[in-house]
This record gives C-alpha cells, sequence and structure tokens, in this order.
C-alpha cells in the first residue's frame, strides 16, 4: 500500500464508526470472530460481517486465522499493526487538510463514538464484575506506583499548544515499549483526548 495510500483508507474507516469500533475491539482483545464482536457492535450480524470483509480488503485487518472445530470453523480476525506502526503526525495532518468539513464532521463524531463504546463496555464490566473481581480493582486504585488518575480541564488554545508536544512524546514513548504478553486484566487503559469546547455559543476558538 503507498503511503498516502495508507491514510486516506485509514481516514475512510475511522469515519465510520462501526468499522471504528471493531478497531478499537481488536486493539483490547488482540484477537475475535464476527461472533465476538456482535456482543459489543450494535449492527446487524450481515453489516458487520460485511465491515469485517471490507477492513480486510483494506489491510487495516489480517486475513483471518482459521481455527476448526469439531462441526464448524471459526475465524478470528486482528489488526494489522505494521499499518498503524507506520503512520505519523506529519502526514495526517497533511491528510486532514485535504478533507472537506463534511468529512471532519463524519472522522471526529465516529472517533468519538468509538471511545464512548469501549468507555460505555468498561462501566459495565466494572458494574458487573465479582467480589474478586472488583477486590483486584480496589487494590490497583490504592496501589501507590500506578493509581487512579483522572482529570478533567478546560484549556485555552495557547495553553492547549503547550500540552500538545508532551502528549506527543508520551505517545512516541508508548510506541517504543516492547509490547507486554501479561493477563489483560493487568492492563491499564490510557485515553488522552483533546476536545473542542462546545458552548452556546458555538466552538471556542
Amino acid at each position: 500500500m503507498e503511503q498516502d495510500g495508507k491514510y486516506e483508507v485509514l481516514a475512510n474507516a475511522y469515519r465510520n464508526p462501526t468499522k471504528f469500533s471493531i478497531i478499537m475491539l481488536l486493539a483490547e482483545q488482540d484477537k475475535m470472530t464476527v461472533t465476538q464482536m456482535a456482543e459489543y457492535v450494535s449492527v446487524s450480524r450481515s453489516n458487520l460481517y460485511h465491515f469485517v470483509s471490507q477492513l480486510v480488503e483494506d489491510r487495516i485487518l489480517n486475513e483471518p486465522e482459521v481455527v476448526p472445530k469439531k462441526n464448524y470453523v471459526e475465524k478470528f480476525y486482528s489488526l494489522n499493526e505494521e499499518l498503524f506502526k507506520s503512520t505519523d503526525y506529519d502526514r495526517w495532518t497533511g491528510i486532514l487538510k485535504s478533507k472537506s468539513l463534511e468529512e471532519i464532521r463524519g472522522l471526529l463524531s465516529s472517533v468519538l463514538m468509538g471511545y464512548s463504546m469501549m468507555l460505555s463496555m468498561t462501566a459495565n464490566r466494572i458494574a458487573h464484575s465479582s467480589d474478586s473481581e472488583a477486590a483486584s480493582l480496589k487494590d490497583w486504585l490504592i496501589t501507590k506506583d500506578m493509581p487512579w488518575c483522572t482529570t478533567y480541564s478546560l484549556l485555552s488554545r495557547k495553553s492547549t499548544e503547550t500540552i500538545a508536544p508532551a502528549v506527543r512524546k508520551l505517545d512516541e514513548a508508548l510506541e517504543a515499549t516492547p509490547s507486554d504478553q501479561e493477563a489483560k486484566s493487568h492492563f491499564s487503559r490510557l485515553l488522552v483526548i483533546f476536545l473542542p469546547f462546545l458552548g452556546p455559543g458555538g466552538i471556542a476558538p
């Protein structure tokens, strides 16, 4: 896939809420069948198969891993991690500059809906966790070296521009961190999003 072509392919996928939700699920779960995805993505099974097939065709997802069962086969899908690792901010900026206002609206709303799905899924798991799971969550919350950390702030454009380079450095450090294969229950989810402030007068400058 050509350099600029992969950004267009990713941008088109991100503008579709279902496709972005599939990408988010597989970023967390490593590999899933369409049946497993259907538990979290609110579209018909036929539409879900259609979107997954498109993501495979666009090489955003790998060809499925086929696992034979007694009377059927299961197909497990995973992200093409090399595609995501080979992207960079400058190229993304150029792609975004070329997009129409309608495309930008679709891209932002789709991405945020995907993140919303992940947060809702986590909240639901916590709400229905067992006592042993809740005890592990409590231990995680009060561990000195791994504290619960959440914040909400309203930042001026100048403050945002000051902080953004530090966030990018954090992202680069995360990219350089080797993949850890410990149990998923030991993982933490880091989500940092700069959102426009939508007040009564519209988006603040």
